[in-house]
């Protein structure tokens, strides 16, 4: 590991450091090798290296495509058609095919990041003319950035708290809150896996920080904010299972205006055909069409590579959309979506021929406005998702939403359920309605639920509200579910080591101390 550890880590410092401007656009790209008294000479010259880490979440190996896609073809919900031979190994989940499958988010490109954060922490203090009140919204954006990339690191390389396999745990992930600029001090450190424990008391550390020095909106949705570290600390809580501190992260989000709200029934769609979300807490924003090549967009929706009018949408019957996506709901997701279709799709790779054009029927839930029937000039179709179909005129380019106001309303139902209690339990109740009646018109509650039924009521809630935004695979992970698909035929028990991603093999190569995950 040590040679390309800090072959990544020194190489990515820092940033086009006399850029101005930077804090509207984050359409930049991080550049390497600028020496960091350069970097840290100015205000403008620090902000342009705070933005540089903000860039990086923008990379297809991240929130780009990996982060959303991957975790999306190795869940329950989705089917690899095999147009383009993309991403078939990863829903068959297959460790041992494909130098990025299991890894979800790269390794290398989340440390460059996270020293990039590092670096910018340690000498913000000698920027000339900085104010008290710039050095607490530096801190506070950069410590949520360092806990969201840890976050997503430990999540994927290493067991959840709140499920984990005696005999196989190996630990979180190396962890580091100090910079690298000196290939001379790089050179000579072989660091080891911090315990999971560890890395997620940092990641809250950062969060707790980040919630107090930075106001409740910062500078928008595309920057971290109070309202953005608690979110954040809501879902880590879960993950973590301090249930009693992801109430209290969710309640205090909730409570804290500035940022978006919780969409009904009549704007739901319309928030995903606008360039923000209206419901976004906090979006990593792409900016210009060069950004999005190979982005989430137009890797994983078919849909929006040749689709068609804006009018076309929320129809029942197509003729006239376009697309190619490799990866489409399965008939788990449809049923629940409540989409069904006459004639039925073939049981055996759920598409349609190329002439035939069903008629699709929705139920009143409006998150399956967001599914439509694509059609190419051969291969056949398939229903597709249209979550990510391009704003102001450009196929592909689209923001993505890291956090929701849904999510707080599930989070805090999930937590209130797991405390359990008939008052929590109540409480659990009356978020989850809160969800569905802004999300199924006409939407009646039904007799109250408690137990177990009311946790698998909010999983499925959190599976349909967050379909194709990577969440599911890590709600089973923490949850200790077993995978099981029809298509590809999947049976993966909760206990499988390849719920766990594989570290890079050039990472623990050369480097004792650094322990590979179980079965690798």
């Amino acid at each position: 590991m040590n040679k390309k550890f800090f072959q990544y880590l020194i190489s990515a410092f820092l940033v086009a450091a006399l850029l101005t401007g930077c804090d509207k656009k984050l359409d930049i790209n991080p550049r390497q090798s600028l020496d960091a008294s350069q970097a840290f000479a100015s205000i403008p010259s620090t902000e342009a290296a705070i933005n540089s880490v903000y860039a990086r979440l923008k990379a297809s190996s991240m929130y780009g495509r990996d982060m959303f896609v991957i975790p999306e073809a190795m869940g329950d919900l989705i089917f690899s058609n095999g147009r383009g031979n993309r991403f078939t190994n990863e829903n068959a989940n297959n460790p041992a095919a494909g130098s990025t499958t299991n890894h979800m988010i790269n390794w290398s490109d989340a440390y460059r990041a996270i020293n990039e954060a590092n670096l910018v922490l340690d000498n913000m203090n000698s920027v000339p003319g900085v104010t008290a009140t710039l050095l607490a919204r530096w801190e506070g954006e950069l410590k949520f950035l360092r806990a969201l990339l840890y976050f997503d690191l430990v999540k994927a390389y290493a067991y959840i708290p709140t499920y984990s396999v005696p005999g196989q745990e190996r630990g979180g992930v190396v962890l580091s809150t100090t910079g690298f600029n000196n290939s001379a001090i790089a050179i000579s450190y072989f660091p080891s896996r911090a315990t999971t424990a560890a890395v997620y008391a940092q990641i809250m550390s950062d969060l707790n920080r980040a919630a107090v020095v930075l106001t409740s909106s910062n500078k928008g949705v595309y920057f971290a904010s109070k309202l953005s570290a608690l979110a954040l600390g809501s879902r880590v809580a879960l993950y973590e299972g301090n249930f009693v501190r992801a109430d209290s992260f969710a309640t205090a989000a909730i409570a804290t205006a500035g940022i978006g709200s919780l969409a009904s029934t009549t704007n739901y769609v319309s928030g995903w055909r606008a360039v923000t979300n209206s419901e976004s807490i906090f979006e990593v924003r792409f900016a210009t069409p060069q950004e999005v090549i190979g982005s989430i967009a137009v890797t994983l929706h078919g849909a929006l590579n040749n689709f068609g009018s804006a009018a076309n949408l929320g129809q029942t019957s197509s003729t006239a959309n376009g697309g190619f996506g490799p990866l489409v709901p399965n008939a788990k997701l449809l049923a629940a979506l409540g989409i069904s279709t006459v004639p039925a799709p073939s049981t055996t790779n759920l598409g349609f021929g190329t002439t035939t054009i069903p008629v699709i029927t929705k139920s009143a839930d409006v998150r399956n406005q967001l599914f439509e029937l694509g059609t190419v000039a051969s291969g056949g179709r398939w229903i597709e998702c249209t979550k990510f179909i391009g704003k102001s005129g450009s196929p592909g380019l689209d923001n993505i939403p890291v956090l929701r106001w849904a999510e707080l309303y599930l989070n805090r139902a999930e937590a209130r359920a797991k405390i359990g209690g008939i008052a929590n339990e109540t409480n659990a109740w009356a978020d989850l309605n809160t969800l569905r009646s802004n999300r199924i018109v006409g939407f009646v509650a039904g007799a109250q639920l408690s137990g177990q039924p009311l946790i698998d009521e909010i999983l499925k809630q959190r599976y349909l509200e967050f379909t194709y935004e990577g969440q599911r695979y890590f709600d089973m992970k923490r949850n200790g579910l077993a995978i099981s698909k029809v298509l590809p035929a999947v049976n993966l028990p909760a206990t499988d080591f390849r719920y766990n991603a594989r570290i890079p093999l050039g990472e623990v190569d050369g480097n004792a101390n650094l322990i590979q995950n179980f079965g690798y």
